[in-house]
This record gives structure tokens, sequence and C-alpha cells, in this order.
């Protein structure tokens, strides 16, 4: 998970953070005291009623000696001592020993306790001692104290479950998910946050739990709890406050992270409460996993208004992320790599929080996780190298990815060695997008031979319509191509992803096509590699024909920008497809047609070529500006011209502004930030060319 709060402080406990010192005695929050034993943990008993135990003995005394430094102490916890009594509270036939029970809280409270403490301060082998207390055969009378609804047994199966997927799979097995999901809506809130805190580890650390979870109608529950204002009931865990509406959260941002739960969490209004925390919570680390966990439902969607990240948030996640790179806790959590780097990922996809994340130093904090080594690695590297991605359309990123040092060589080695395929492929986009020279040509080289689809064999060089789109459109995209195939088009359609070479073949394919058919979706403006295959149509100057596939739908952001005020044909609904082909091909004409190549064979190679660039400057749309702006080695000024909204017909008013030179420098300076005297001279150098 994202964070854990790793120990629960709320009872009158006195934590040592020094290994030296030793832990007071315990009072639960029903006023049993603890018993003091003058170990932490001994050497196994014998005897039929000794706890099972795995593992070598050495392992288990080293556990043991690091609990407690001292073994005289006298208020040091026995763990065996306390197994021993849970195993006398439910017997092996399964009777509860109800005049145990007292002995068997206290007993449950110092186990949570000891491997707490193990857990907080990070000791080698707490999986060795999770697993020694487990296999005493801890788990079934924790189980029916937690069944006889105590919150003790739920927090201690909860750190018991920290990092441990086969003790989660225990307890769902167990049937302690049906068991919350019977009993939360009518339990008092010190039981309900008890009981999310287990749900939460399960979410956290075993993948296998989401479907029982799902299953069990747990999701709305959850919500509901998100959406109770719960003043007064704070409750400390470790050096931070969680209320039950946090605690619930916290379950509903682990589930977040697995996309299969995408559609019920969002369909049971978890997004709505998350935003909510995320806003107006007074705890940074409650914000930071609300904000994660909308990133993960919506935050790719590049216009929801539901996510407006300040740069204070964008800073606070920034430095957990420094911290998780370093192992270290942060708002007394301790945070995990690639679940921090999904979020950023997502977020990084909205042009706005593109340039803050960059102001506030996240690309230098992601080459921190692309430079080293952490938990669930191939799984961090990719996510970050996502974001590194997507911070790289944004011209100002690009630079400061270019120049942060030792980063696009890591990338580069990621490329070489990396056994994934996903994270090979994500590698290759960010490397293509960074637009060097040497990684651009080196893609390009391998992209191998090319067919292109028209029924038969095709030589390399014939020219065709490339369709680019997004998978979720891709049968109503078949039919299409289908039919321009029977009007005697040459096409070209990525349906397999091209044995893994997707960016290789889409390169090839754009450099080869006549025309490109842009299948205009939502899902395709926040995609990563249909934005890479689009914008490089562009610059190779091909005629780019836009294909509406979602209805209603109107593209704002790079993609608005790049289809300008092309004319859009309408093929959202599949049963028309057929009817509406007329004015597709009529706009195509001969681009890609085989018929009119064969025709004549010198219409091949670039005099074909179809440019999207308008005859008039004054007629270009904002993208056309940019590219402009690339060409005259102005680059860096890329972003504050799109914030202007600075399109062909603003251009020229800036042209015009030229008759007052003063005015116009002091117009460059301060609003388009070229404070540099050569730029603005080249600038209106360029203007004067353009328009004069």
């Amino acid at each position: 998970m994202l964070g854990q709060f790793a120990q629960q402080g709320r009872r009158a406990t006195a934590w040592a953070p020094n290994l030296n010192a030793p832990i007071a005695p315990l009072q639960s929050r029903r006023g049993r005291a603890a018993t003091s034993i003058p170990q932490a943990l001994s050497t196994p008993s014998s005897g039929p009623n000794a706890p099972a135990t795995t593992g070598s003995t050495a392992t288990f005394r080293s556990i043991r000696s690091r609990v407690v430094a001292d073994t005289v102490t006298t208020n040091a916890v026995n763990v065996e001592q306390h197994l021993l009594t849970l195993s006398r509270f439910l017997t092996p036939g399964g009777e509860e020993q109800l005049e145990v029970l007292p002995a068997a809280l206290t007993a449950t409270e110092a186990i949570r306790e000891t491997v707490a403490t193990a857990v907080n301060t990070k000791m080698p082998g707490v999986k060795n001692l999770q697993t020694n207390v487990v296999n005493s055969g801890a788990l079934a009378p924790l189980t029916s104290l937690a069944r006889r609804g105590y919150p003790e047994a739920f927090e201690a199966l909860q750190i018991l479950s920290y990092r441990n997927t086969h003790v989660c799979q225990q307890l769902v097995e167990k049937g302690v998910v049906d068991l919350i999901s019977n009993t939360l809506n009518d339990s008092s809130v010190d039981l309900q946050c008890a009981m999310c805190f287990l749900l939460t580890a399960f979410a956290a650390f075993a993948d296998s739990s989401h479907a029982p979870m799902m299953r069990a109608g747990l999701v709305p529950k959850l919500v509901l709890l998100c959406r109770a204002q719960v003043s007064g009931k704070a409750m400390e865990t470790g050096s931070r406050a969680a209320t039950l509406q946090t605690r619930a959260a916290a379950v509903l941002r682990n589930l977040a992270h697995n996309q299969r739960n995408h559609a019920v969490l969002i369909q049971a209004g978890a997004v709505e409460p998350l935003v909510d925390i995320m806003r107006s919570s007074a705890d940074p680390a409650s914000r930071i996993n609300a904000a994660v966990a909308v990133a993960c439902l919506v935050g790719h969607e590049e216009g929801n208004p539901r996510l407006q990240l300040d740069e204070d948030l964008v800073g606070e996640m920034l430095e957990v992320l420094d911290a998780a790179c370093q192992g270290g806790m942060k708002y007394g959590i301790f945070w995990t790599v690639w679940k921090l780097c999904q979020g950023l990922a997502s977020l990084s996809v909205n042009d706005k929080n593109k340039e803050m994340i960059t102001a506030k130093g996240g690309v230098e904090i992601l080459a921190e996780v692309v430079m080293g080594r952490h938990h669930n690695q191939e799984t961090a590297h990719r996510f970050a190298l996502s974001a590194l991605w997507n911070l790289a359309f944004n011209e100002r990123s690009k630079a400061v990815i270019i120049e942060t040092p030792g980063l696009v060589d890591s990338i580069r080695n990621i490329l070489a060695t990396s056994e994934s395929p996903k994270t090979r492929e994500v590698a290759k986009g960010a490397l293509w997008t960074l637009g060097l020279e040497q990684d651009v040509k080196s893609l390009q080289e391998g992209g191998g031979r090319l067919v292109a689809s028209d029924g038969g064999e095709a030589e390399t060089h014939t020219q065709h319509v490339m369709l680019s789109y997004e998978w979720g459109c891709q049968q109503s995209v078949m039919l299409i191509k289908s039919e321009l195939q029977k009007a005697g088009y040459m096409t070209w359609m990525d349906i397999d992803k091209m044995s893994g070479s997707t960016l290789e073949a889409m390169a090839k394919a754009v450099e080869d096509s006549a025309a490109v058919l842009v299948c205009v979706s939502k899902r395709y403006k926040e995609s990563q590699a249909c934005r890479t295959e689009a914008e490089y149509a562009f610059q190779q100057r091909k005629k780019i024909v836009p294909v509406l596939m979602e209805a209603d739908y109107k593209p704002t952001g790079w993609l608005g920008a790049l289809m300008g005020t092309r004319l859009y044909f309408n093929m959202a609904d599949v049963r028309q497809i057929p009817s509406k082909m007329g004015s597709l091909i009529k706009e195509l004409g001969d681009a890609g047609r085989i018929n009119a190549q064969h025709k004549d064979t010198s219409m091949r190679g670039p005099s074909m070529i179809v440019t999207t660039a308008s005859d008039r400057a004054d007629n270009w749309n904002v993208y056309e500006v940019e590219e402009w702006l690339k060409r005259i080695r102005c680059a860096e000024y890329v972003g504050t011209f799109r914030e202007h909204n600075m399109d062909g017909v603003a251009l020229s008013g800036l042209y015009r502004m030229g008759a007052d030179m003063r005015f116009l420098h002091e117009t460059l300076r301060s609003e388009f930030g070229i404070v540099v005297m050569g730029h603005r001279l080249r600038m209106i150098e360029e203007l004067n060319k353009l328009f004069g």
C-alpha cells in the first residue's frame, strides 16, 4: 500500500524509540493491565501446549534480541507466554474458554504491540516474527476475538498482515472479509476504524483479496463511511492522526491502484468523497492518499475539474516520493514508491500538472526512482518512466529531463536490460518523445519491414492510409478499414501491436503514409502512444483527417490544438459508417489509393505528401504555431505561447504590434518570458518573414 499506519498508540503506551530503552507496561483501552514478563521472545518451550514454530532457533533468537535489548528488563513482553494464553482461550475443537477472555485480550494487545515495534523500527526478520506468531496457531483465537467485536483483535490481525501476502490470504479464506462486510455498518466507530485498518492491509498486500472484497459489497459501505463526518474520533497512529473517514478512504485508495476495480469504485461514488478529503483535510498524508486515489480513477482525464491540484499538494507528493526512495517515513508513514509513481503517471497527463511537477523538482525525484532500487522495482520503473514520457511532451520539462545528469542514460539502460515488454515500450516512448537524435535513429532502424494491409502482399514503399486509434474503438475502426479497402485504398492498421514493436512500427507506418486518419476519442487524447503517433504525423507534415469515434466529444488540449479547424467525419455510430464513407473518401482523394499510385509511380515520395500546415500563417492553429517556434529555435517558449492561446491570427496581431518596437519588446519580455535580447530579435525577424 502507499503508506501503512504502522502502529496504534492511542492507548496509554510509552513507546521507546531507542531499542535500548525498556517497553513500558501496556494498558488496554478497557483498563486491563498487561502482564510483565522478563523476556521478549524466549526459546520455544516444549510440551503439549507449546506453540509450533518454524525457522531456525538462531533466527528466532535474533528477532527476540532486537525486540528488547535487555532480556532481564522486567517490563518486557513475553510474546510466547501470550501465545500460550491465546491457545488456552480457544481449544483445538474451537470452543472458547470465556474465563481466559480478559487474559486473551491482554495477550492480543501485547502481541500487536511487539510486532508493531518491529515494523516501525524496520527490524530485520519482521516476516519471520509474523510467521512464528501465525504458525503458533494465533490466527484462530484472534479471529474468534474479532468475531466477538474486539478492536484489539482486528488490529493484531492487521499488523500480522503488514506486507505479508500469505497471512492476508489465510484471513480471507477464514471469512474475515465477509465478517467485516456483515458487521461494518452496525459497529461502533472504534470497531469500524479497526476493521478498516485490517481491510487496508488486505487491499494493499494481497491483490487476491480484491475480488472477495468486491463480491462482499464493501465498496458502497466504505464510500458511505468516507462521507460521514466523524469529528472528535481522531485516533493516534504513530506520529499522525486518523479518523474513520480517512481510514475508509485508505481502503478505497489501495483498491484504486488495481484498474479492474475502477468501474465498481466510480459507480459507487468513491471519487467525490476522496476529492473532498484531498481538498479539505488538515492532514497532508490524507490529502496525498486521496489525491493518488483520484489520480488513479480520473486523474488521466485532462479536463476533469475534480482533480485540480495546487502547488502545495504537488510538492507534498514529491516530498513523500523522495522519502520513499530513501526508505524513510514521511508524515508517520512508510510510503510505497511504485504506487506514488502510478499516481504521478496519471496526473502528468494534464498539461498544467506537467508544469507544476517540473517546477517542484519532480523530474529530479523521478530520476531517483529510475536510477534506484525499490520494492517491486519493475513496476516502479515502469510508472516513473510513464510519468517522464508524459512530461517529455512539455518543452520545458523535456529540457530538464535531458539536462538531469545520468537520467537519459538510465532510461537507455532500462530499455536494454528490462525483461518486461511493457517497461521497454514505455522507455522507448520516453526516449522517442525526448527527440534525441541517437535514440530516434536507433528506434527507427529497429523498426524492420512493414507491410501495408490490402488483403495481399504489398511493397514497403507503397503509400497507405494509416488508421491511428485507441484500442477501445478497434472494432469500429476495423469497419472503416474494410470500407476503405473496398474503395481501393491501401491501409495500415496496428491490430496486434506488431509483435511488441509498437513504437518502431508506428514511426515507419507514419513515414510511409499518404494520409493519417486520427480516430478521435477521449481515451485517444489520454493515451501516450496515441499522442506520440499523432504528433509524429504532424511533424512529418502528413495529411491528417479527423474521424470522430465518440458521440458529442470535442477534443481540447493538445488534441484540440492539433485538429484546429479541420472538418470532422462523425463515425461514432457504427451502423452509419458505410453510409458516411462517401464524404470521407472524397476528402482523402487519391491519397493512399492503389490505382492512383500505380498510374503514376513518379507521384511516390515527398512530392505526394499533402501537408498539414496552412498556406497562410494567419490560418495556423495553436499547434502549427508551436511547430513554427521549434523551427525557429524558440522551442523553450512553446508552453507560454500555448497558455496565451497563440494561433495564427494572434501571431499576426503580435507582428502588427511591431509598429511600436519598444512596446513589442516589452510584451515579448513581460508576457511571453523572452528575456534574452537575442531571442526577441530572432522572434521579430521571423515574424517579419511570415507577415512582412
